[in-house]
């Protein structure tokens, strides 16, 4: 075996684990250079002849630049995999792990997840790979067209069933759907919002504030905006109806169904001031409570459960 070494990486935004050195026995190691273009699959296509549907399961422990670390299971196989580059053209290497090195790995990996239904299929004369992606009852499906060159990639002519092309966008890049789930459908069906806590004497306390109607306790939330991430949302969200200002915890965060059915993508925020005077002041009332207090302030079951389990996190 190989002693392979991952540093965590700090990236812009934090998106991603804090720094971590793990040395760890390992199998062989398989390098690779692909050349691919993704396409947005809007709707089913008939194969020819479809493969049997593989499970791959990603843990992202770093995004950076243009680099990505994940630990991934794909059946048996346990693995590392490093990958550079986000246009037509990446390298990646493959690293085998043992059940031991795999689970030490996977468990940092806890809210930055995804798993992916990858299936072989030939339609129109083309050989592509369809990969599906579930997250909290949404789900997206992306065509995946591999190349032996750069060349062939550049000179390829998508037929119009592969739909519009995605290479190279961010937010369809396997850390971004790892770290802050499916891109923003901005339909009017989702929410992004902030749990914003701070701790006092070592006990876990989130500020919540009352609905616009004066009726509910609620935490910040609003609607997606365009040209803006969730995370954006979240941040502006707090500010404007709590007045509270800190930064999105790094690595940590949960999706939620509301009672009108709505997705609520909810991130914790680390409080660093509260404003005195906020632009929601004359609408809402704020409290600071302990976590376990204000649960029982919160109705609405779906948005307690994912209070709850991020309090679980942030203590841990």
């Amino acid at each position: 075996g190989r002693v392979f070494s991952v540093w965590g990486i700090d990236g812009a935004g934090g998106e991603c684990h804090p720094a971590l050195r793990i040395n760890r026995d390992v199998g062989s190691v398989k390098n690779t250079v692909r050349g691919e273009r993704k396409f947005l699959l809007r709707k089913a296509v008939a194969s020819v002849a479809p493969t049997k549907t593989k499970v791959l399961q990603l843990g992202c422990l770093s995004a950076g630049g243009n680099r990505e670390v994940f630990v991934g299971r794909r059946g048996r196989d346990r693995f590392l995999l490093e990958r550079e580059g986000r246009l037509r053209f990446r390298r990646e290497s493959e690293v085998a792990l043992g059940v031991r090195g795999f689970e030490d790995l996977w468990r940092l990996t806890e809210g930055c997840r995804i798993f992916k239904k990858c299936q072989s299929v030939r339609v129109q004369g083309l050989d592509f790979r369809i990969e599906t992606v579930d997250r909290g009852g949404e789900s997206l499906s992306i065509a995946v067209v591999v190349f032996p060159s750069r060349a062939a990639a550049s000179a390829f002519v998508p037929p119009a069933f592969l739909g519009v092309e995605i290479t190279g966008f961010e937010e369809f890049s396997d850390a971004h759907l790892a770290l802050h789930g499916l891109p923003p459908a901005r339909n009017g069906r989702a929410q992004a919002g902030a749990l914003p806590f701070l701790f006092k004497n070592g006990v876990l306390h989130v500020v919540l504030v009352t609905s616009s109607s004066g009726l509910r306790w609620i935490v910040p939330k609003g609607g997606l905006e365009k040209g803006m991430t969730r995370q954006e949302v979240a941040l502006m969200e707090a500010a404007e109806e709590a007045g509270a200002i800190g930064t999105i915890e790094p690595g940590i965060k949960i999706q939620c169904r509301m009672d009108d059915r709505r997705v609520l993508h909810l991130y914790p925020l680390r409080v660093a001031t509260l404003l005195p005077h906020w632009p929601e002041r004359a609408l809402r009332r704020r409290v600071v409570l302990p976590i376990y207090r204000a649960l029982l302030r919160v109705r609405e079951e779906g948005v307690a459960q994912a209070i709850r389990h991020l309090g679980r996190q942030l203590e841990a």
